[in-house]
């Protein structure tokens, strides 16, 4: 019996030391297989054209290599200048690009390898991707110069590693940018199937960016693509909620882990270069606006267009150019017709008759044919008073011009009319028709 009971105690001891070496192996995985170091490629930014300078970075034991591209200075102020942490299984030569189109909008950079990444030294694992951070962004402060405004920006991988060296970069930057984040590399693991799901509770987060993201003290520009296969966006908003400081989310419209890497536009980049140039962050905390597309947009709207008359115009971006014009055309008419009105009651009134012909129809019918350039003479009617008036053309009057302004010619020109009756009306003979009257 003591035998058995012994046996049975040595099968747990060996269990529980198993579940403990287990667990020490897979943290220990965790912590070393997360990086995946690549080597150092054949070009330099000196390849695309760029004037850069070789920086070696020394933390611990191990030298780490880098590259400066510093941009122009602009009515002699110190240009602002971006620290770069790559992601997985890349290296900084491929990153020239990016240095490239930093430098052509006026920003310096600075990118460099982790231990055991390109041609740096070490061996490559999260402890050492952290301490090299902090290594890192001291001299990147101390060369960037204290003028200039300076932001850490961290991709993928490296933004992990940003934010798990938050409290060591925070000191020497104004402000920090994370890419394509994960919420942990443990559920990052469980996810790509790396860490099977029976084993997940054994296994430490090594790098809980959700916690980490609770020490940020310095503004917080998260930008993420909408459709990330490998860390959806909901990590990157579980990320920002527990940052206390200033922060806001933009959700970019280009498709991939990592997309925005890939684009040179500058409308794709335009909330990061301004939060680096200004430290402005978007108004929304969560910023969905494609900015690529309402760029195009506004230029379309914009596009100068030929008219049939030949002219050139150019079209609001929320307006419509065809209805321009018709309220216009609409009260021009409406002037006419009321203006064209005016003189005849007024020649009713003046001329003491009892006659209905005073109130010149001929008169009025320019007035609803506004096409019409000239009228032709017109008659004035004859009347059954006691006298008679011989035959007298009217004289011709010019319709109306399309014009508003040309309207108040008949209104305002008044002539003098001599009769040949002896019959005296009440009114003077001047009147404001153009038509002669009894």
């Amino acid at each position: 019996m003591p035998k058995a009971l012994g046996f049975a105690l040595a099968a747990v001891l060996a269990i529980v030391a198993l579940g403990f070496g287990g667990r020490a192996y897979a943290n220990r995985a965790m912590s070393t297989r997360a990086l995946t170091p690549k080597t150092l490629g054949s070009g330099t930014p000196a390849s695309a054209g760029l004037p850069f300078s070789r920086v070696a970075v020394e933390t611990g034991d191990r030298t780490l290599i880098g590259w400066w591209v510093r941009a122009r200075a602009d009515s002699g102020r110190t240009p602002p200048a971006l620290l770069f942490l790559h992601g997985n299984r890349s290296s900084i030569s491929d990153y020239i690009g990016l240095q490239k189109f930093l430098y052509r909008q006026g920003v310096s950079s600075f990118v460099f390898d982790y231990s055991g990444f390109g041609a740096s030294g070490g061996s490559a694992s999260l402890k050492n991707a952290y301490a090299d951070a902090a290594s890192a962004a001291r001299v990147f402060a101390d060369s960037a110069g204290k003028s200039a405004r300076k932001v850490a920006m961290g991709s993928a991988a490296g933004a992990t590693v940003l934010l798990q060296a938050i409290d060591s970069v925070q000191p020497h930057v104004n402000g920090v940018v994370i890419e394509g984040v994960a919420a942990s590399v443990k559920e990052s693991a469980i996810r790509d199937g790396r860490l099977p799901k029976l084993m997940a509770p054994l296994v430490v987060d090594v790098a809980n960016n959700v916690d980490a993201a609770r020490k940020v003290k310095v503004p917080l520009l998260a930008v993420h693509s909408f459709a990330d296969e490998r860390f959806p966006i909901e990590d990157a908003q579980r990320v920002v909620a527990a940052v206390p400081a200033r922060t806001s989310l933009v959700r970019h419209w280009r498709k991939g882990h990592s997309a925005l890497l890939a684009s040179s536009k500058t409308c794709d980049w335009e909330p990061i270069l301004r939060f680096v140039k200004e430290g402005a962050l978007p108004t929304a905390r969560v910023d969905t606006l494609d900015a690529c597309a309402e760029a195009a947009r506004l230029a379309a709207a914009q596009k100068p267009t030929v008219t049939p008359a030949g002219t050139t115009s150019v079209a609001p971006p929320t307006a419509n150019p065809g209805n321009t014009n018709a309220p216009a055309r609409t009260k021009a008419t409406a002037t006419r017709a009321t203006s064209t009105k005016a003189p005849a009651r007024t020649a009713t009134k003046a001329a003491a008759t009892k006659t209905t012909a005073t109130k010149a129809p001929a008169t009025k019918a320019p007035a609803t044919k506004a096409p019409a350039t000239k009228a032709p003479a017109t008659k004035a009617p004859t009347t059954k008073a006691s006298a008679r008036i011989p035959a007298s053309k009217a004289p011709a009057t010019k319709a109306p011009s399309t014009k508003a302004t040309s309207t108040k010619t008949p209104a305002a020109s008044t002539t003098k009319t001599k009769t040949t009756t002896k019959t005296k009306a009440p009114s003077p003979t001047k009147t404001t028709t153009p038509a002669k009257t009894p």
